[in-house]
């Protein structure tokens, strides 16, 4: 996962978010949002840009992800000058109204990920627990090929598709994956049928994988996919602009 060299000089890599999950306790949703919003003015720049998303579907319905991305391993050595001032107003006006916290950081391929910024504020979400010694390195290659399959696809459903794809860091033995789909129309493109039919004559995802790679090669991929999860969950979730900065 990771090349060590020597170099006269080096550029850190801004390819990391850092994730905080935060549920409101009941009746307390909007106190919160005030609180958060008086705090962001109080402690936070509007060039933070802090992205809040609430998810709106599953057990964690009514959570929000507070999402800071463009960051590097070097962003973890900084300490706020105001540390001690910024503590101790989350202890006194924004905690309190909290159920639960966490906090993760993922890594965003790039390379592993169609299409994946699009003007949207409506997400599908899917979290995938691989299973304890999986191949990553494997799993990763099936979604490169993935990418590239998907650029050769014609049709609406193929022309509006947009999948970014991270990896959790620091999970353990157990590595996380999360794919998250930008909706531009909205939640009502995922209602069945919505694209229309395929194009007639053209070629399905699976002929383009065999035409590029193989039947052996479809066949090795399916048996990956269907044995490297644990478990999966899927929700929705919208961007909450009044909540985020830097826009």
């Amino acid at each position: 996962m990771f090349t060590i060299s020597s170099m006269a000089s080096y550029a850190q890599k801004t390819d990391l978010v850092t994730v905080n999950t935060v549920k409101p306790k009941l009746g307390q949703k909007m106190a919160f949002e005030a609180a958060y919003k008086a705090h962001v003015a109080k402690f936070h720049k509007s060039t933070e840009n802090v992205n809040v998303y609430e998810i709106m579907s599953g057990p964690n319905a009514g959570s929000y992800l507070l999402s800071m991305g463009g960051r590097s391993y070097a962003d973890f050595d900084k300490e706020r000058p105001d540390a001690l001032a910024h503590s101790q107003e989350l202890d006194k006006s924004f905690f309190p109204y909290l159920e639960e916290t966490n906090n993760a950081t993922y890594r965003f391929y790039d390379t592993l990920s169609f299409n994946p910024d699009p003007k949207a504020e409506k997400f599908l979400v899917t979290v995938r627990y691989m299973k304890q010694g999986v191949n990553m390195a494997d799993y990763r290659k099936e979604n490169s090929r993935n990418v590239k399959v998907s650029k050769l696809l014609k049709g609406a459903f193929w022309d509006n598709l947009s999948n970014a794809y991270y990896e959790k860091i620091w999970a353990g033995t157990s590595p996380v994956q999360i794919t998250v789909r930008a909706l531009k129309d909205g939640f009502k493109s995922l209602e069945g049928g919505y694209y229309g039919p395929a194009p007639t004559g053209v070629p399905s995802f699976r002929d383009e994988y065999a035409k590029m790679y193989g039947h052996g090669d479809w066949d090795t991929r399916v048996k990956l996919l269907d044995s490297a999860t644990e478990r999966t969950e899927v929700y929705i979730m919208r961007l909450r602009k009044d909540l985020s900065t830097g826009q």
